[in-house]
């Protein structure tokens, strides 16, 4: 082989060593940050609720615990509180009756964790999820001729879907939508006046549809 065939060969493998080892480094490159086994995410969260009209904040604690298919099952466990906004201070305006509601919810969360191929395929980890837990209600009413508190317990259960913006190897931005609805009892105090309870005051069936907006950091 001559020397200018030699150079031209020479010249074709290193041409084509660069293009795998580019499309080797491109490949790394675009994993999606999806959360694998043995990662934990920890995210703090702001909500508003549209039905009822209410707002929420709280915290979640969520770890990588199966791979399945091309995503991740995990486990978590969510703590927020919610105060009746909107949907207690405008029937406020137009009745003698002055309601005030907040809850605290403590719910666990079951999501799966996965990625679509195609644009910020390496920034986007999406995820469904479903959960279940208890929440604790509390309740004040009160009116001219009489004034009575509420505290009960019930049960909560929702689903939803959502994703995490990863600029980072630990920080990301998200959201979720999520439908939740909660069921349950109140044992209600009598404060002044006197006043005769019905059940409709004593039991009580929410259901709502919430946008949730959080930051959080990926451990491990």
């Amino acid at each position: 082989m001559s020397a200018h065939g030699l150079g031209q060969a020479l010249g074709r493998g290193t041409l084509l060593s660069l293009c795998v080892a580019l499309g080797g480094a491109e490949a790394q490159e675009r994993t999606p940050p999806v959360l694998r086994p043995g990662q934990v995410d920890l995210r703090l969260e702001g909500a508003a609720s549209l039905l009822p009209l209410s707002l929420e904040a709280g915290a979640t604690v969520e770890i990588g615990v199966l791979r399945v298919a091309t995503g991740t099952l995990a486990l978590g466990g969510e703590f927020s509180g919610n105060l009746c906004a909107l949907a207690c201070w405008v029937p406020n305006l137009f009745s003698e009756r002055d309601t005030s509601r907040w809850e605290l919810s403590a719910v666990g969360r079951l999501g799966y964790h996965f990625a679509l191929s195609g644009r910020n395929y390496d920034k986007v980890d999406l995820f469904g999820f479903v959960l279940g837990g208890v929440t604790e209600p509390r309740t004040t009413v009160t009116t001219p001729t009489y004034r009575f508190e509420g505290r009960g317990r019930g049960a909560v259960f929702g689903l939803g879907l959502g994703g995490n913006y990863v600029p980072s190897s630990r920080f990301f931005l998200g959201g979720e939508a999520r439908l939740r609805f909660s069921t349950g009892a109140s044992e209600l105090t009598l404060t002044r006046g006197t006043h005769a309870f019905t059940d409709d005051e004593r039991r009580w069936f929410r259901f709502g549809l919430a946008t949730a907006f959080f930051v959080g950091v990926r451990l491990f």
